[in-house]
């Protein structure tokens, strides 16, 4: 399954990365490719993640969720 996060607050590539480690740690989640220039994570894995499951993985930075497509 295929799943886009918006995500707000990225600047730079170690903004990109760390929201793509904080998502690998999501179970069921297998590949996440970060662009921070569209703001859109792009995340596969083997089952749906919501919306507050993202939110929750990013709790402790200044990245935010602004929604999945």
């Amino acid at each position: 399954m295929k799943q886009s996060v918006v995500i707000e607050g990225m600047k730079c590539e170690g903004c990109s990365n760390t929201v793509s480690n904080l998502f690998m740690e999501i179970q069921g989640v297998e590949r996440v490719l970060v662009d921070r220039e569209t703001k859109l994570a792009t995340v596969e894995a083997d089952r749906e993640i919501t919306e507050s499951e993202y939110t929750d993985a990013l709790a402790e930075t200044k990245f935010t969720v602004s929604g999945t497509k």
